[in-house]
């Protein structure tokens, strides 16, 4: 397993602090997932094609995409914030149920 380490961390980089809502899942080729996770800053199609469900709301819930591969146990949440490339971006495992298996 692997995680990152925060040098001097804060509280509040350790813990999770924003709720978040997916509200769709954009599943790649795996080497186009892999680019993806190598280059977030890059425009991609897939967040220009679904600006609309990216968004911070009233109550500070990021609505956002989850982007990942059938090869990966983990994807990438991203709201856009409007823009073509991945402005703000987290990892988050995925889990799946045992109906899934």
């Amino acid at each position: 397993m692997k995680v990152n380490f925060i040098r001097k961390p804060t509280p509040e980089e350790l813990i999770p602090q924003d709720e978040f809502i997916v509200e769709k899942t954009i599943i790649l080729e795996g080497d186009v997932f892999e680019g993806f996770i190598r280059e977030p800053l890059n425009d991609y199609d897939f967040i220009k094609e679904h600006l609309e469900l990216m968004y911070c709301d009233k109550e500070g819930i990021f609505h956002c995409l989850l982007v990942t591969s059938d090869k990966h146990d983990f994807g990438i949440l991203v709201e856009s914030e409007g823009y073509h490339y991945a402005r703000y971006a987290a990892f988050i495992p995925l889990i799946k149920t045992k109906t899934e298996n």
